[in-house]
């Protein structure tokens, strides 16, 4: 093996290893939908979507809503009761371009069947546009509010030339798109619990060398026990206070059993210290506090 390939394989099981010894914590937690007041709708009906792809958006839209924080209601009984009501119009167009390009094309084959002579040669094809375009709006049937009124654009091209055939239909194509928006829709409306890990901060430049073994310890059982890792962090505040690190994973303990503005603070003092990541958690924990507060508000709207 050559010099070169040896030390990639090296680099890449040194990443490897890298990747597999980073420590993490694993957090639970409930972020609130995009549109927070339309996720406050008790029910909800789905109501007439115009143009010839419109009635298929609307059932996708009542399948996406379907096992989430809305009653979804139907027919005249929807109408009539819903606290809110979806509709909108779809409109769809297929566009078929023909073109040509030059490609090499056998003109002389060979007793076995071996080609020994190609020319350039024009071949057609074809070039398919499919756009969608679906407009959606929710109203709040208690007062006429519109609460949420977005145009949700989709665009597939594809091109095949003579003896080929494209990839999928029309229709395939127009259903997965009807599908992806309808499913977008709900990313829109509906709150989501996720569950993902965030990796501890591992640094401990600067500190004395016996305070940062103890740190590195504790890093380690972050694995087996995370419940003592942040009981030690804690307890290492009295000789490394104000250290980034110290400070990022202390964050990361409190999002973790869901102190959720003590995990804002100090991911927002470990950013004054020095560590840049404390921003994007620091926005995560906002979002939890959010999700928190839009489950009490609905708690308390339905009684």
């Amino acid at each position: 093996m050559r010099k070169s390939s040896v030390l990639g394989v090296v680099l890449l099981v040194a990443l490897a290893v890298g990747v597999a010894r980073a420590e993490v914590l694993q957090v639970t937690g409930e972020f609130p939908a995009a549109n927070r007041e339309a996720s406050f709708l008790r029910s909800i009906s789905v109501e007439r979507f115009g143009g010839t792809d419109g009635p298929t958006l609307a059932i996708a839209i009542e399948r996406a809503l379907t096992n989430s924080q809305f009653e979804v209601i139907g027919g005249r009984v929807g109408r009539d009761t819903a606290e809110g009501s979806i509709s909108g119009a779809v409109s769809t167009g297929v566009d078929m371009q023909p073109f040509t390009r030059k490609d090499k094309k056998c003109v002389e084959k060979a007793a076995d069947g071996k080609c020994v002579k190609e020319e350039e040669v024009e071949i057609r094809c074809i070039r398919r546009i499919i756009d969608l375009n679906a407009d959606i709006r929710i109203v709040r049937n208690t007062d006429g509010k519109i609460l949420y009124s977005e145009a949700r654009p989709f665009r597939d091209e594809t091109s095949w030339c003579e003896r080929q055939s494209p990839d999928r239909t029309v229709e395939a194509a127009v259903a997965g798109a009807i599908r992806d928006i309808a499913e977008s829709l709900r990313g829109a409306l509906v709150p989501h619990v996720d569950t993902y890990q965030v990796r501890v901060r591992e640094s401990t430049k600067g500190l004395p060398k016996e305070t940062a073994q103890r740190f590195k310890d504790l890093v380690k059982l972050t694995k087996r026990d995370p419940r003592a890792a942040c009981a030690g962090w804690d307890a290492l505040q009295a000789e490394a206070a104000g250290y980034p690190s110290l400070l990022f994973n202390l964050g990361v303990c409190a999002e973790q059993r869901g102190d959720y503005e003590v995990a804002v603070k100090l991911y927002t003092d470990a950013v004054r210290a020095g560590a840049g990541e404390g921003n994007e958690a620091a926005n995560r924990a906002t979002r939890l506090i959010a999700g928190r507060a839009d489950a009490r508000e609905r708690a308390r709207r339905r009684g």
